[in-house]
């Protein structure tokens, strides 16, 4: 208790001064310096390092963030790629150690961001990165990058992101033969979700793995389970703050999250996500809610889809793709200039792309790459990502600013243990007052 009340006082610090820095001078040096230079820089002749900081280290994760070092390092011999992982589902624990570094001026080369809110509301904003509007401009990276995806990269026309990886976030994944041998089919929506796990539980098996030692995943849970319930204008009206949240589809999410709560692990906060789906995988549990990551997982776990999981979105009335992506930001005090351009460069390459996003799980953003090459599984979420309706995943930074995600965590948390959601759905209005403008 005293190690975790230390940790978040530490926290608390280090996200108060950072807010404090972002409404300050930017210590980094201005925008149009960095502009006054080239974008892609000189090579400097000497043997070095390259630190590239991530959360990659789970099974699939960590396997594509080597796969890209390896590749990298083979081109690039005169320079040393350091992988600066932390781990944490989601940066729950790898965000907290790069703002210190930001503190303390002593960034990384580059690291991965999730594009959108997390990426603007507290890197963009507070000059703590370099824009890439130049290399964008220079690769014409916009006509092999959608709409949808240059959005979440780019504030005031300035580009300060690359992607390099599209995740679903709205998905059940489930052991094949534990709902076969109840005769059941997978359930594609909240209802017939707590329908599912009722049957498995009477029959004296564990429904539901839910891994939520980082708390996050309670709220993906409950985002999942609020895009079902909300049409699409009003989950973006609730995440921008124009909709209150005691109205009737939040009030429907939180009653689905107890119930489904009730079917969950009795272990589930000693857990990680990754740890619920080797539950599913290994038949201790029939479900699991988590990100197209949990491919990679099991991909790397050495289980196949088809065989030993299965897979299918989680759905409402409407069709909806909740999005996460995964870019690469370069820090503004960061060195080697040159390097870190080729880096982007080089995990922008169809073929670089298509690979490191087939061992992760996840859509390549590039749409210049043949569906016809990927896997089927990706395949499916490639097609569904150009058809169905984009909505910004809540709990992985694309819709709203860290600090009200971090404050919902908490709050979601608590509700699994009290239940009242009438109550929840009014405090959390009070967090959306408080840190959504």
């Amino acid at each position: 208790m005293v190690g975790d009340l230390r940790s978040k006082i530490l926290i608390s610090i280090a996200a108060l001064l950072l807010a404090l820095m972002i409404f300050s001078p930017p210590l980094f040096g201005s925008e149009t310096a960095f502009m006054q230079e080239s974008s892609i820089g000189q090579p400097t002749g000497e043997t070095d390092k390259l630190e590239i900081f991530s959360w990659w280290t789970a099974p699939g994760e960590k396997e594509g963030l080597e796969f890209l070092q390896e590749y990298f390092q083979d081109e690039y011999r005169e320079i040393e790629v350091v992988n600066a992982a932390v781990e944490g589902g989601a940066g729950v624990n790898a965000k907290d150690v790069l703002k210190m570094r930001l503190l303390r001026e002593d960034p990384p080369d580059a690291f991965q961001v999730h594009g959108g809110a997390e990426l603007s509301d507290t890197f963009v904003a507070g000059d703590y990165i370099k824009p890439l509007t130049d290399l964008w401009q220079d690769k014409n990276w916009e006509a092999v990058y959608t709409d949808s995806l240059r959005e979440l990269v780019r504030v005031d026309g300035e580009y300060f992101s690359l992607p390099v990886a599209v995740h679903r976030s709205n998905r059940i994944w489930y052991n094949r033969d534990m709902l076969a041998e109840h005769g059941l089919k997978p359930p594609q929506t909240p209802t017939e979700l707590i329908e599912t796990a009722e049957v498995i539980s009477e029959a004296g098996e564990k429904p539901l793995a839910l891994g939520s030692r980082n708390l996050w995943p309670i709220t993906h849970l409950f985002e999942n389970l609020l895009v079902a319930e909300a049409e699409p204008a009003e989950y973006r009206d609730l995440i921008s703050g124009r909709r209150s949240w005691q109205n009737q589809e939040v009030f429907l999410a939180l009653e689905k999250l107890a119930e489904l709560f009730e079917y969950a692990d009795d272990d589930h906060a000693g857990l990680t996500w990754h740890e619920a789906c080797e539950r599913v995988a290994r038949g201790e549990a029939a479900m699991t809610v988590m990100g197209t990551w949990s491919r990679g997982y099991f991909s790397a776990r050495g289980y196949e889809p088809g065989k030993d999981y299965g897979s299918v979105p989680l759905q409402g009335e409407e069709e909806i793709f909740l999005k996460i992506v995964d870019t690469f930001a370069v820090p503004a005090a960061a060195d080697h200039n040159y390097y870190n351009m080729r880096w982007l460069e080089f995990a922008a390459r169809p073929e670089i792309q298509r690979r490191f996003t087939a061992i992760l799980g996840a859509v390549p953003p590039r749409s210049d790459i043949d569906p016809s090459s990927l896997e089927p599984g990706i395949a499916a979420d490639r097609r569904q990502l150009e058809k169905q309706e984009l909505l910004p995943s809540l709990a992985h930074g694309a819709a709203a600013r860290e600090v009200f995600v971090s404050a919902l965590n908490e709050k979601l948390n608590e509700f699994l243990y009290q239940g009242d959601i009438e109550n929840t759905a009014a405090e959390i209005d009070d967090i959306v007052t408080t840190y959504l403008p």
